[in-house]
């Protein structure tokens, strides 16, 4: 008995359903890589959003810095300027050396400048680590931001460290010893400040120094530091209003009903 196979012919495509085909796989394939990279800038956008408003925090707390180290600079120039004036009245002799020398030591007890300005800096470092600068839409805070953390933050930093210098310059010229101990120095100390000054008065070069008129020229030179010190603030000052306004308008923008162009998603 014969055992018949049954035959089934093969169907054979046509072109157009390769065609068709191979756009259903390539569209799919460019649909995924697309939802993919809108994926990877929702998580990009989220992250600069947040690197933003912390920034905006950051700033806040630095305006609180620049108020505060203003207050004491321009204190301290003050400060400066009645020394250098006690220091010509003795040289026209209308004080006497040891009012003179009380006086001075006296107001260089209160003098607080030296304690430098440092930019909080930590959402701006995430912001150009994550590549979260590059989705900001906003050109005026690009600008802003470039203005306040790169220009004026190299020539803070650069002024930071001539104060430094310039205080090491006027203690070494002047021989004066400045009343605010620091917890180290109140730990260790074991001549009371008030005692150490009436001793010092006794000593002959520490005297020499005060009442030489040169120690108005390191007066003179003390304060011109001081003074551009207070110029740079008074730029941060200005840089970090503008840039935390802009911030802040833009926040306040996304969250109704237009959206903002540095925080849009």
């Amino acid at each position: 008995m014969e055992v018949h196979h049954p035959h089934h012919p093969t169907h054979k495509k046509k072109w157009s359903e390769y065609l068709l085909e191979f756009f259903m796989l390539f569209f799919a394939v460019t649909l995924g890589f697309f939802a993919e990279n809108v994926r990877e800038h929702q998580v990009v956008v989220e992250r600069k959003n947040q690197n933003l408003e912390a920034m905006a925090q950051d700033l806040r707390r630095d305006s609180v810095q620049i108020e505060d180290r203003t207050k004491e600079y321009l204190a301290g120039m003050q400060i400066l300027e009645d020394l250098k004036y006690a220091s010509l009245q003795y040289q026209q002799k209308k004080i006497t050396e040891k009012d003179y020398i009380n006086y001075v030591i006296k107001k260089n007890d209160s003098i607080m400048v030296g304690v430098t300005f440092f930019v909080n800096n930590s959402a701006y470092k995430n912001t150009i680590s994550t590549g979260s600068l590059s989705v900001i839409n906003s050109n005026e805070i690009k600008h802003l931001i470039a203005e306040y953390y790169e220009e004026l933050g190299v020539k803070l930093l650069d002024n930071n460290r001539a104060m430094d210098a310039e205080i090491n310059e006027f203690d070494h010229q002047t021989l004066l010893v400045n009343g605010f101990d620091s917890e180290y120095r109140k730990s260790m100390a074991k001549i009371q400040h008030n005692d150490l000054m009436n001793d010092f008065k006794t000593i002959k070069a520490f005297r020499s120094a005060l009442i030489d008129p040169a120690f108005r020229l390191y007066i003179h030179k003390f304060e011109g530091r001081c003074e551009y010190y207070l110029y740079l603030l008074d730029r941060y000052k200005t840089a970090n209003k503008k840039l935390l306004e802009a911030l802040e308008n833009k926040q306040n923008n996304n969250n109704g009903s237009t959206p903002s162009p540095a925080f849009r998603s």
